[in-house]
């Protein structure tokens, strides 16, 4: 099979207003997704040593062996419609997992799981709406619960049955509590420390009685601006990720200082204890896991996802083998290489880097065509002239070989031979004037998209237009990319439209133009996306998405 490859230039997105009714669409969420972790709260099970990380991109909770590999993704009871505050975690000694979140002007949740299988034992309400920090008494089970807003900022104390049996007030702190971040509590259950955001130079660690809240002392350091996670070990030392600093501190139980551990953090989350007694830290930005020798402050181990590190990808194709060919650009971004991605149920593994001598740049003006095969050897370049391409961007192959280009900047879609021969022009009415996707069928009928239109033309092979098919619900089109369902049918497949703006999601419409379903990211993920091409795998029903976060997203049809 030959592979080819488009050079993918950037559009800026334009601004005009997408407004339908969507009281009878269908709103489709990935099913799966690979992307490489941005973990922030971090919690261990004594039973097995799973690991258990709140990821922020997706707002979503990563089960993990304790070598720290994805083993699977917990589903959270919540609406994907709505925004969600961030995840916290916490595990009690007999290894269930308390997740703590809360959607936008509704009252929180605690949802409690089995670790060993993930069953959902049971939900708590909170009288609360943002939960910011969570930790379990390990002598009875009591619930603490920190929170932040204008009204309530305080810590709650429930039972074990989620009933209210205490609350911290701000006032309760000196100084007052201003913007708690962690909870963490001895192994006696006696004291409970609380981290604190202050609007003073410097964030500091509460040390209360767990009973009654009473202030027994504060830990205030140089190095503690914005603490993100505590723990304490069995002789009371604490120890302190700082988001700010990137560090994490220890200090003696009188406040001195005993070390830092630092590794080129940046913005640590989370913090928790390892079976063995080392610190395994969340390193957020960094998108890893660091364990420290507890000791030592030596670095153990470095654990990251293994789903492969994409950036920027503009493209993606599916082989017979199931195997998926997604383009990057180098950690220098600078130039685009091609990788394909051997999937399992529990990892996407790089099997082959396809890297073009010389490479291809996306930042020229005018532009042509690479052929590779499957090895990755480059068989030549296409291009034409009078005029040259100009920002292609849309490129399909029918049954016979022949080329079809979106040639977005002279406005035009040419059918070509492999060495640069125009043998088509096609022309619509009205005019295209900055086309963006071409795609043809089995029966060689071409779809063309263009930015300037909320619409897709259809013309035979001959250049006959068929039809102007309005899509439904939209004014403007921004990198309209087209996908085919069925890919090669004969006649009227649905089409797979995406759109980056107003709103990023790949639209289904039948194929008079009624929308059917929309594919995009739920409103609970902390994170933006923007979706450019797909494929379907008609083997197993899903629809594969290269968004330009380094992501590739999976959704059900």
């Amino acid at each position: 099979m030959v592979l080819l490859i488009l050079t993918v230039f950037s559009l800026f997105a334009l601004f005009f207003p997408l407004v339908y009714n969507d009281a009878t669409i269908d709103i489709h969420y990935p099913s799966r997704l690979l992307s490489y972790w941005i973990p922030t709260d971090i919690a261990i099970s004594p039973i097995n040593q799973h690991i258990f990380i709140a990821d922020m991109s997706f707002n979503r909770i990563l089960h993990l062996s304790s070598e720290a590999i994805y083993i699977s993704t917990l589903i959270l009871p919540i609406e994907q419609s709505k925004s969600y505050s961030s995840v916290k975690l916490t595990i009690d000694l007999v290894g269930y997992l308390y997740v703590a979140t809360g959607a936008n002007g509704s009252f929180a949740t605690i949802y409690i799981y089995r670790t060993t299988d993930e069953q959902l034992i049971k939900n708590i309400s909170l009288a609360l709406y943002i939960p910011v920090a969570l930790t379990i008494s390990p002598i009875n089970g009591d619930i603490y619960v920190a929170t932040t807003d204008n009204e309530d900022t305080s810590v709650y104390v429930l039972n074990k049955n989620g009933q209210q049996v205490n609350k911290f007030n701000a006032s309760n702190f000196l100084p007052p509590l201003n913007q708690p971040t962690a909870l963490t509590i001895d192994e006696t259950g006696e004291r409970l420390y609380v981290a604190d955001r202050n609007d003073a130079s410097t964030g500091r660690i509460f040390l209360v009685n767990s009973q009654t809240g009473k202030q027994l002392q504060s830990y205030i350091n140089s190095n503690i601006y914005r603490p993100t996670a505590v723990v304490v070990d069995a002789d009371l030392n604490v120890y302190v990720a700082d988001m700010a600093t990137n560090c994490i501190v220890a200090l003696m139980p009188n406040g001195t200082l005993i070390r830092t551990y630092t590794n080129s953090l940046y913005s640590p989350q989370g913090l928790t204890f390892a079976a063995d007694g080392n610190l395994l830290l969340s390193d957020t930005l960094n998108t890893r896991l660091v364990l420290f020798d507890v000791i030592t402050a030596k670095v153990l181990q470095v654990y990251s996802s293994n789903d492969p590190v994409l950036i920027a990808p503009r493209l993606v194709a599916l082989h017979n083998s199931g195997d998926i060919y997604v383009n990057s650009l180098t950690d220098d971004i600078a130039y685009n290489i091609l990788k394909k991605l051997t999937i399992t149920n529990s990892s996407a593994n790089v099997t082959q880097i396809i890297n073009p001598t010389p490479h291809f740049d996306a930042d020229v003006p005018y532009g042509y065509i690479h052929i590779f095969s499957p090895n990755g050897t480059e068989q030549g370049r296409i291009y034409t002239t009078d005029p040259p391409l100009r920002n292609p961007h849309g490129i399909a192959v029918d049954l016979q070989g022949n080329l079809y280009v979106a040639d977005s900047s002279n406005a035009r879609v040419i059918k070509l031979l492999i060495n640069g021969t125009i043998i088509q022009n096609y022309k619509t009415i009205p005019p295209l004037e900055y086309v963006y996707d071409v795609k043809v069928r089995n029966d060689g009928v071409l779809d063309i998209s263009d930015i300037h239109c909320a619409c897709i033309y259809q013309l035979t092979n001959d250049g006959k237009q068929l039809a102007v098919i309005q899509l439904q619900g939209q004014a403007y089109l921004v990198n309209p990319f087209i996908t085919l369902f069925p890919s090669a049918a004969s006649s009227n497949p649905d089409l797979l439209v995406t759109i980056t703006y107003p709103s990023p999601q790949i639209n289904h419409y039948s194929p008079n133009g009624i929308l059917m379903a929309t594919y995009t990211i739920p409103k609970s993920a902390s994170t933006s996306w923007t979706p450019y091409a797909s494929v379907i795998d008609e083997k197993r029903r899903c629809l594969i998405v290269a968004e330009s976060g380094g992501r590739v997203m999976f959704f059900d049809l």
